[in-house]
């Protein structure tokens, strides 16, 4: 059956705006502890689209872009919400366990992770039917967690036991636990998966770690301002964010170096922090200015300040790439 040029060009158009919608730019998921909602922030605007109610104090985010989901811990509610990224609105709710915080995907969209602060254990469910497929026993208090490029390592951030737990994603298994600064709670792990670090609360620090015949070594330590909570790569990863809440900055830190180069200022008490896919522009949460910022990873400026709701915190990788 031959296609009239009417049909033609019907079918271009519709191919056009199909390929404009999957090429649009990401969003960014923003919890509002206090406000029991996440914020839907519309990042080619800069402006909040949607604000999804998300009950029992939400805290941890994580984006599964393989199944169009995202992953909400809420410590209050026991549990992680899970957000359709589609309809922007809450498809189900998942009980875990009495202190879910750190919350991640694994990298084929398969499984999903959940710290418990209260219970020192890593729950493990597939993202098929929601179901418990293992309960992993790491340090105290649990906090932050980033799975590797390869898909082989999970990584947890122990606060009290200022130690980093490294997982066996075949074995669901610890590989090795290793000494960090004082109450390590956000981590951050290179595209290579070479180099992670963590963002020290109490010893105002940053730990360098590299994987070295899969096993986790200390590289350095770098000095940051008060009470470091989470961090961000940027720039070919030459470029590392870390949110110090106290001092109300954000301090950016040469990799290749490994200095401090600079300190911007920022909202009041940023907590998390994510960058958008292009690599540049690093979004983060303040928790008492009720808001996302956006600094520029070249000029290293603040340029943009979206309002959000009372709490943002936003911790985990808020942004899908």
């Amino acid at each position: 059956m031959s296609v009239s040029r009417v049909q033609a060009a019907t079918i271009v158009i519709v191919a056009a705006l199909f390929c404009g919608r999957l090429m649009a730019e990401p969003y960014a998921f923003i919890s509002n502890q206090l406000d029991n909602n996440v914020s839907v922030v519309d990042t080619a605007t800069n402006t909040v689209v949607k604000t999804v109610a998300v009950t029992g104090k939400p805290v941890g985010v994580a984006v599964n872009e393989q199944n169009q989901q995202v992953y909400i811990s809420t410590p209050e509610g026991h549990g992680f919400a899970v957000l359709d990224m589609a309809k922007l609105e809450v498809a189900r709710w998942v009980a875990a366990s009495n202190g879910a915080l750190g919350i991640a995907s694994d990298r084929l969209g398969q499984r999903v992770f959940v710290a418990d602060w209260y219970e020192n254990t890593v729950a493990v469910f597939n993202t098929r039917n929601f179901k418990l497929i293992a309960t992993i026993a790491v340090g105290k208090s649990p906090s932050g967690m980033v799975v590797s490029p390869d898909n082989r390592w999970l990584y947890v951030a122990n606060r009290m036991d200022d130690t980093v737990s490294q997982i066996d994603l075949r074995q669901l298994t610890i590989r090795n636990t290793t000494k960090v600064g004082a109450h390590p709670f956000g981590l951050v792990l290179d595209a290579k998966g070479e180099k992670l670090y963590t963002a020290n609360v109490e010893s105002d620090d940053v730990t360098v770690l590299s994987l070295t015949n899969n096993r986790l070594k200390r590289l350095a330590t770098v000095k940051v301002q008060s009470r470091p909570y989470a961090g961000a790569l940027a720039l070919n990863d030459t470029r590392l964010f870390i949110t110090n809440q106290d001092e109300s900055t954000v301090s950016v830190i040469d990799t290749d170096t490994l200095q401090e180069i600079a300190v911007i200022e920022v909202g009041e008490k940023p907590e998390g922090i994510s960058t958008h896919p292009d690599d540049r522009h690093v979004y983060f949460a303040n928790w008492m200015d009720n808001n996302v910022s956006v600094i520029d990873a070249k000029t290293l400026q603040v340029v943009a300040t979206i309002a959000t709701g009372e709490g943002s915190r936003a911790f985990g990788q808020f942004i899908a790439k």
